[in-house]
């Protein structure tokens, strides 16, 4: 009874082994009839013999993909149909169990090429296996710089200045009156005329040179000229004329173009009654207010 009981303890481990290979391993177990019959009328070894490394060993080749587990889970099945001398019921169990903890390793290259992919993707982290380079130190110099030489400009070259436009005609018989303004002078002129007189032409240069003493000041000239209101072409005209002529004396006076600014207005706005139309504000840039 004894014997009985150890032999179908013993088939039923076996059972067991093989199911959970089958479950992890994916193996097909095959039993023989005659060898289990053979197996309950013979008699169980004294002692169990050691496992055969060659035969039952095959780590090695399940070391790629789950799947290749099933080639080397098949060559196991047939060893069930060998005596009881030969396999023993304990030991079976190991090489059983073999492809689930085999199958770990195979879970790792996946990892492992996820891991190198994402390094892949970013350029300031090195591939595994190479060392880290620090940054270049940074580079001081001792000194600074020297100043730099600037080229001084050529004597010879030709200076094209401004032409000067010609000394207006003075007209002794012009009508003109000369009033001083807050930094300039004020000249009139008669309607429809641009002709200067020997004292509204004294009273330009006079200005002139009082404006040599101020290199930084400028001469603003506003001109007007009345006329009609639905014709401001005309005053316009006019009042440039004048504005020109102011400038002309200027300029023959020694006052170069570029400190001279003409502002051509034509009709003048908001005159009272008894107030000249046709005249010319020359006065100082720092007297404008």
């Amino acid at each position: 009874m004894t014997k009985k009981f150890s032999l179908s303890c013993r088939l039923s481990l076996l059972c067991a082994a093989g199911m959970l290979g089958a479950g992890t391993a994916h193996a097909q177990i095959v039993t023989n009839s005659e060898a289990l019959d053979s197996l309950a009328g013979s008699t169980p070894p004294a002692a169990a013999t050691p496992p055969q490394p060659r035969a039952r060993h095959t780590a090695p080749r399940t070391t790629q993909h789950p799947r290749a587990a099933q080639p080397s889970a098949a060559k196991t099945t047939p060893a069930a149909a060998t005596p009881a001398t030969t396999v023993p019921a304990a030991p079976a169990t190991q090489p059983q169990a073999a492809p689930a903890t085999v199958a770990q390793p195979t879970a790792n290259p996946v990892s492992a090429t996820g891991s190198s992919t994402t390094q892949a993707q970013t350029p300031n982290v090195p591939p595994a296996g190479q060392p880290v380079r620090p940054p270049p130190a940074p580079t001081i110099p001792d000194a600074p710089p020297s100043q730099p030489q600037l080229t001084p400009a050529p004597s010879d070259v030709e200076v094209h200045p401004f032409p000067i436009p010609p000394q207006p005609v003075v007209q002794v018989q012009a009508q003109g009156t000369v009033t001083p303004i807050p930094g300039g002078v004020r000249l009139t002129f008669a309607p429809g005329s641009a002709d200067l007189n020997p004292e509204t032409h004294q009273a330009i240069l006079a200005f002139g040179q009082n404006l040599a003493y101020k290199p930084h000041v400028r001469a603003l000239v506003n001109a007007f000229s009345s006329g009609a209101p639905d014709d401001p072409s005309l005053p316009r005209r006019m009042a440039l004329a004048r504005g020109l002529a102011a400038r002309s004396v200027l300029m023959n006076g020694g006052t170069p173009s570029t400190r001279i600014y003409v502002r051509v207005i034509g009709l003048p706005q908001n005159t009272k009654a008894g107030e000249p139309e046709d005249y010319i504000d020359i006065y100082q840039s720092d007297a404008e207010p």
